[in-house]
């Protein structure tokens, strides 16, 4: 069940691609994997198991999350927080500038 939420993610707001910033309404701009539930290592499986990119990871040392980030923020004119459910995981989703 949490794999198929992750595919309806996905297909709602699409992975990174390279290229254009307008290819699809929204994106997803960073995971974040909540810190009293994940360490590094169980986040970045997590986001492999679920095909997200793993490389750029920023743990803030006051924050609450561990970001498994997917695009530069830069990149959008708008962001908003999307709940996962499950453990936790939650999605930062942007919409390009255009």
């Amino acid at each position: 069940m949490k794999h198929r939420r992750a595919h309806a993610l996905r297909r709602r707001y699409g992975r990174s691609e390279s290229g254009g910033l307008c290819k699809s309404a929204s994106r997803v701009q960073v995971l974040l994997f909540p810190r009293d539930k994940f360490n590094v290592v169980e986040a970045k499986a997590w986001a492999h198991k679920h095909d997200w990119k793993t490389s750029d990871v920023d743990v803030p040392p006051s924050g609450e999350y561990i970001h498994l980030r997917q695009e530069d923020p830069s990149h959008f004119r708008r962001i908003r927080t999307v709940y996962l459910g499950g453990r936790g995981v939650q999605a930062r989703v942007g919409w390009p500038a255009c």
